[in-house]
């Protein structure tokens, strides 16, 4: 072969291995730097590669690189969406199904109704907030059962206005977190809720409140 083919020959060796270098670029490979393919190219077939062509090789592989890195970028940031989404849902499912335990009734700004909540209950306004205990000044008789047939509990029952909100029902009072709809009152209609607490005390001392309430199920 003449000395003119074969270095023309060598070129497009060169050239083809350039092409195929940035063709088949894996992740593995663009941890490598740069300088250290550029020299294993030219050291895989001689020195054959101009310092044109090994910049515009560069170049064309820190390009890969950048999109390979700008999308495992979005690639991450669409996963950590989806995971906080999912996480969201989670805890609206868990309003839904968790046991609604005695607890102390008091406000806390940690239970302001989330997004989700808002986006997903049925909002049903701003209702007056009364409270009352299982004294018989509160309800006539001491120790009686709700209206349900429940044993009234802090932290659970609720007396409330059934044409509005059903017997049964799962209520989130704003700033006090979730409750059953249990117990009825001649005085509790329309936008008002009677919030049950332990003593008659307790009841006078939290007085009147407002909230925003959204109907769970």
């Amino acid at each position: 072969m003449s000395h003119y083919l074969r270095k023309h020959a060598s070129k497009l060796i060169a050239a083809a291995l350039v092409v195929n270098a940035v063709a088949s670029v894996s992740a593995a490979a663009l941890e490598q730097p740069v300088a250290v393919l550029s020299s294993n190219l030219s050291s895989s077939v001689g020195t054959v590669l101009t310092s044109d062509q090994i910049t515009t090789a560069a170049q064309t592989l820190a390009k890969v690189k950048a999109e390979a890195e700008a999308k495992a970028k979005a690639e991450a940031a669409a996963k950590a969406k989806a995971a906080a989404e999912a996480a969201k849902k989670a805890a609206y499912s868990k309003l839904l199904t968790d046991p609604v335990t005695a607890k102390t009734v008091s406000y806390s700004s940690s239970l302001l109704a989330s997004d989700m909540i808002k986006a997903n209950a049925k909002p049903l306004g701003n209702y007056k907030l009364t409270f009352y205990c299982p004294c018989a000044v509160c309800n006539g008789v001491a120790g009686a059962k709700t209206a349900s047939g429940t044993t009234p509990t802090e932290g659970r029952t609720i007396a409330v206005d059934p044409s509005i909100i059903p017997l049964g029902s799962r209520v989130y009072v704003e700033g006090y977190g979730v409750f059953i709809a249990e117990d009825t009152g001649g005085a509790v209609r329309n936008n008002k809720i009677d919030i049950l607490v332990s003593s008659h005390s307790r009841a006078y001392e939290l007085g009147v409140q407002s909230a925003n309430v959204y109907l769970l199920g």
